[in-house]
C-alpha cells in the first residue's frame, strides 16, 4: 500500500509541473526550419525581424507579417502562410497538451486578421483547405498570450501554422514564444490587481483580478486574498478555461471612513480548493489613498503631431472638437515632432515618446494610442469621473515679457514617502508662420478620405498661409517630469504647496494666445494627477502698469455690452476668458484716444462670471465680469 501511495504521488507530481515538447523564440534571427509561403505572390511574406524596440519582451527575434509596406508606403493585401518544423508528440503520456504564443500588433490599427492550423501534413494546399482551429480580428491592444488545447493530437506528429490574410492598410502581426507542452494541473496566474488610485472616504472601491488559467484544467473557482495589515481572503466562483483569461472582482470593496493611505498585498492562493501549482505569479502590489473632499478632476490629453504628416489634421480636428465640447476639464497640447516641423520642441518630442502619428497620450497612462474624435471622448469618459487628491491653481504676475508663475496645489490626502512633482507646460493658440514647415501635410485633400473639419475643401499640402495652429507645446517650465523639489515628501491632508516658476515668452510668441497648463506628476508611474489650463494673461498683471488702477469696467454684470473707460491713447486687445481660461471673445480696438469710452458687447456670451483682459503693448489688466 505504501508503494501504490508513493508511486501515486510521484506520477501526480510530474503531472502537476509543465513539460515542453516544442519551443520557439526566433532569437536566433532566423526561420529556424519553419516554411514561409507566400500564397498571393505578391513577394511579402513572413519572416524573422527584431521587434524588441517595439515590446522588450518579444526578445531579437519574432515572426512578423505585414499588411502595410513602409518603404513604398502602399497598402498590401497579405495571404502568407508559415509552418512550424514537425512537432513530436508520439510518447506524450500526459493527458493535457497545450499550444501558446505571444501575439501583437500596432495599437493604431490592430485589425490585423489571422488563422491556426495543427496539421498533420505540412503541404500548405492541405493546411489551407482544414479548418483552423482559430480565426480572429486582433482586438487585443497589447501583447497578449494566447494558448489552445492540443490534447486531441496527442499520439501524433503534427505541425502548426500561422495564415496572415483578409485584411489590409494595417500594419504589422507579430508571433513569437511558441511553446507546446503539458501544464500543471491546477495553476492560476494573478496578471493584475487594479483599483483606482483615490478614493472618497466611505465610498467602496472595487478590487478588479485579472486571472490567467495557465494549468491543464478549468478553473471552476480561485481564492484570492487582500492585506492592508489585515486579511481579506474569499473563494470567489468563476470559469476560466484553459489559456483563459477573465477580470473578476473581489467581493470585498476597499473601504475607508478617515482620510489614509495604504499598501494592497494582493496573493490569489488556491485553485479548486487546491494548492496553486505555481505561486511564484500570483501576488500583485497596490496603492490606496482616501481623500477628504472631491476636486475637479481635468484630464490632459498630449497630441502627438507634425507639419510632415499627412493624417495628422485628425488630430487637429478632434482637439478642436474637445476644446468646444468638453470645456470644463479638456486640456490639450500639441507636441510636435520631426526636425522639418518648426514648431517642435525637441525636450517634449523625445520624452512624450509618440512613435505613430497623429498620437496621444492621456494623463501619460494611456500611452502612444491613435487619434480620433471618439477615442479622445472615451479616454476623456473614463478619466475625469476619477478621484483626485489634489487641487491646482495660480497667480503670477509680469512685466514686460516676463512671467511668474506662483503654482499651489491643496492636498485632501495623506502622503508618508510622496513622490510628486510640480510642473507647467506653456502652450499657444494661433501660430501661424510664412515659412516652408508651416505647411500642412493633408490626406483628407479632395475629399476621398473623407470629411474632416473642413481639411477636404483645402489642397496637399495646405499653404502655410491658410494653416493656424493651437495648442502647440512651447516649453516645459521644470521639465518633462516636473521640477524636482516641488513638492515635499511628507502631505497632510488639506496642506497646500506652492512653487514659483519663471518664464520670459519670447518675441515671436503672443502673450494673449499663450496658457500654463499646470500639472501634478507622479512620478512612481509618470500619470499626471491632476492638471489645470490658465490663460497667462489672466496672470499677467504688471506692478507698474496704469492699467491695473485707473482703467473700469461698467456696467458689471452687464447683459448686452459693458464699457470700458480711463483709457490712455493707443492700441488695445480685449479678451473676454471664461474660467476655465477658454478666450470666448476677442476685440481688437486701434487707435483709441485718450479718455475714449470702449463699448464692448456680450451678447450670445452664455451667464457666468468672466475674466476680461486690457492689454496694450507690453501692459495688461485683467477684471471680473459677470454677465447676466
Amino acid at each position: 500500500m505504501k508503494k501504490i501511495t508513493l508511486l501515486f504521488l510521484f506520477l501526480f507530481a510530474l503531472q502537476s509541473q509543465a513539460q515542453t515538447y516544442f519551443s520557439e523564440n526566433f532569437n536566433s534571427g532566423t526561420l529556424n526550419g519553419w516554411i514561409s509561403t507566400d500564397l498571393d505572390g505578391d513577394t511579402h511574406l513572413w519572416n524573422v525581424s527584431d521587434a524588441s524596440a517595439i515590446n522588450s519582451n518579444l526578445g531579437t527575434g519574432s515572426l512578423v507579417s505585414y499588411s502595410f509596406d513602409d518603404p513604398s508606403n502602399l497598402p498590401l493585401t497579405p495571404d502568407n502562410l508559415v509552418t512550424s518544423p514537425a512537432i513530436d508528440l508520439t510518447a506524450v503520456t500526459a493527458t493535457n497538451v497545450v499550444f501558446s504564443y505571444d501575439q501583437l500588433t500596432d495599437s493604431n490599427w490592430p485589425d490585423e486578421h489571422y488563422a491556426i492550423y495543427i496539421t498533420t501534413s505540412n503541404d500548405p494546399s492541405v493546411i489551407t483547405a482544414s479548418t483552423p482551429i482559430y480565426e480572429t480580428d486582433i482586438t487585443d491592444l497589447a501583447l497578449t498570450n494566447k494558448a489552445f488545447d492540443l490534447s486531441s493530437f496527442i499520439g501524433q506528429t503534427v505541425y502548426v501554422s500561422f495564415r496572415h490574410f483578409s485584411c489590409t492598410d494595417k500594419y504589422y502581426l507579430i508571433i513569437d514564444n511558441i511553446q507546446v507542452k503539458t501544464l500543471p494541473i491546477n495553476d492560476v496566474q494573478l496578471v493584475s490587481s487594479d483599483i483606482v488610485r483615490y478614493g472618497l472616504i466611505n465610498v467602496a472601491n472595487d478590487l478588479s483580478l485579472t486571472l490567467t488559467n495557465k494549468g491543464g484544467n478549468v478553473i471552476n473557482n480561485v481564492t484570492v486574498n487582500w492585506n492592508d495589515g489585515a486579511d481579506h481572503s474569499a473563494t470567489i466562483p468563476t470559469s476560466i478555461g484553459i489559456g483563459e483569461t477573465v477580470t473578476i472582482n473581489h467581493p470585498t470593496a476597499v473601504q475607508y471612513a478617515s482620510v489614509v493611505e495604504k499598501s494592497l498585498v494582493v496573493t490569489a492562493s488556491q485553485v479548486n480548493g487546491n494548492e496553486d501549482a505555481d505561486p511564484s505569479n500570483n501576488t500583485s502590489y497596490n496603492k490606496f489613498n482616501t481623500i477628504s473632499q472631491a476636486s475637479v478632476k481635468n484630464v490632459l490629453f498630449e497630441e502627438g503631431t507634425g507639419t510632415w504628416c499627412q493624417w495628422c489634421p485628425r488630430g487637429a480636428v478632434a482637439m478642436n472638437y474637445m476644446d468646444s465640447t468638453y470645456p470644463n476639464q479638456f486640456i490639450g497640447v500639441a507636441v510636435h515632432n520631426s526636425s522639418s516641423d518648426p514648431m517642435r520642441l525637441t525636450a517634449y518630442d523625445t520624452a512624450a515618446g509618440i512613435t505613430g502619428f497623429p498620437g496621444m497620450n492621456v494623463d501619460r497612462v494611456v500611452k502612444n494610442s491613435g487619434v480620433s474624435q471618439s477615442l479622445m471622448v472615451s479616454n476623456f469618459n473614463q478619466r475625469k469621473i476619477l478621484a483626485t487628491p489634489v487641487t491646482l491653481n495660480a497667480s503670477g504676475s509680469v512685466v514686460a515679457s516676463a512671467i511668474t508663475i506662483n503654482v499651489s496645489a491643496t492636498f485632501r490626502t495623506v502622503f508618508a514617502a510622496a513622490n510628486l512633482r510640480l510642473g507647467v507646460i506653456i502652450s499657444e493658440d494661433g501660430v501661424h508662420g510664412t515659412a516652408t514647415g508651416y505647411k500642412q501635410a493633408n490626406a483628407y485633400a479632395g475629399g476621398a478620405s473623407g470629411v474632416m473639419g473642413g481639411f477636404e475643401t483645402l489642397p496637399n499640402p495646405v499653404p502655410a498661409a491658410q494653416m493656424t495652429y493651437n495648442h502647440v507645446g512651447r516649453n516645459l517650465l521644470g521639465g518633462y517630469s516636473g521640477q524636482t523639489g516641488s513638492v515635499p515628501t511628507t502631505i497632510t491632508d488639506g496642506q497646500l504647496v506652492t512653487y514659483t516658476f519663471n518664464y520670459t515668452v519670447p518675441s515671436t510668441s503672443v502673450i494673449a494666445n499663450m496658457h500654463a497648463v499646470l500639472v501634478l506628476i507622479d512620478q512612481a508611474t509618470g500619470e499626471v494627477v491632476n492638471a489645470k489650463s490658465v490663460v497667462l494673461n489672466t496672470l499677467a498683471v504688471d506692478s507698474n502698469n496704469y492699467l491695473k488702477d485707473a482703467v473700469q469696467i461698467y456696467p458689471n454684470p452687464a447683459s448686452d455690452h459693458f464699457n470700458i473707460n480711463n483709457l490712455k491713447g493707443g492700441d488695445y486687445t480685449i479678451t473676454i476668458y471664461n474660467m476655465l481660461g477658454k478666450a470666448v471673445q476677442t476685440v481688437e480696438s486701434k487707435n483709441v484716444i485718450e479718455n475714449e469710452t470702449l463699448t464692448i458687447p456680450v451678447k450670445g456670451i452664455s451667464s457666468g462670471e468672466y475674466i476680461v483682459n486690457i492689454a496694450s503693448g507690453t501692459t495688461s489688466n485683467s477684471l471680473h465680469l459677470l454677465v447676466k
